[in-house]
């Protein structure tokens, strides 16, 4: 159980209630658009806790973000509370890897009568913004971007992300349900291994109504009108960005 009139203050939704496909749709661009996929907590120094309580402590109560397994955790439960059937999934990272992946990226899925939903509020840089039913080579488009599923290898679900005209694989999936035990590995991997992106660089991206917002590193891009803007920031600047951009109130300093 969560706190539910919390956890919708922090994603400013007052919508509608009804487990239909109206308010999946809201609740999953109300999450994507105020809560920042953020890896901070591993360049403070700080463990990553998938307990429901401490995933609530951090994301609501203290308004930060998190990743797959803390975004897609969390509001797993404030779905469940809402009153939908939700069956949590495990998926191999394809974009910018090669060879075959383990299963190291939490996402959700959603039945609604007769329809089946890939909802993903924890897939940094190139996520989805709603839900993407569950169809062969259906294309949708979301915001400034569209994803279609495809048939993959190994009987599993091919998510792509279209971008500049080519089509770029994200991820692929089955639908065995997982239990939130099941993360706990991956989860440990990613906060730990040294060849682990999150250990390599400190990410936080966010989209907007016009495109996304990205800070890594000392790195910050905001896209949107079909123009992408680039600039090196100061370490000095790092933590007011972080504030001004996506929300957050880091009072440590982060390591490198």
């Amino acid at each position: 159980m969560v706190d539910r009139d919390a956890y919708l203050a922090r994603i400013g939704y007052e919508g509608a209630l009804t487990p239909s496909i109206e308010t999946l749709r809201a609740l999953h661009r109300a999450h994507v658009m105020t809560v920042p996929f953020e890896n901070l907590d591993i360049h403070l120094g700080r463990p990553i806790s998938l307990d429901p309580a401490d995933l609530f402590r951090k994301i609501v109560v203290d308004r930060r973000g998190g990743y797959c397994f803390e975004l897609n955790g969390l509001f797993a439960l404030l779905l469940e509370d809402v009153g939908f059937a939700v069956t949590r999934l495990a998926a191999r990272v394809s974009s910018g890897a090669e060879g075959v992946r383990p299963r190291s990226h939490q996402l959700l899925m959603v039945t609604l009568g007769n329809a089946v939903w890939i909802v993903d509020v924890g897939f940094g840089g190139h996520g989805l913004l709603e839900p993407l039913r569950l169809v062969f080579g259906e294309e949708a488009r979301q915001g400034h971007e569209c994803f279609r599923l495809v048939a993959g290898e190994r009987d599993e679900y091919l998510l792509q992300g279209e971008r500049e005209g080519a089509w770029l694989d994200l991820y692929s999936f089955g639908l065995d349900a997982c239990l939130p035990v099941d993360y706990t590995f991956a989860s440990y991997y990613h906060s730990h291994a040294p060849d682990s992106l999150f250990m390599q660089k400190r990410i936080c991206t966010m989209p907007t109504p016009e495109g996304r917002k990205t800070l890594v590193d000392n790195l910050l891009k905001v896209r949107g009108g079909g123009d992408t803007q680039e600039r090196q920031i100061s370490d000095e600047e790092y933590q007011q960005l972080l504030q001004q951009h996506f929300g957050l109130i880091i009072n440590n300093r982060l390591r490198l």
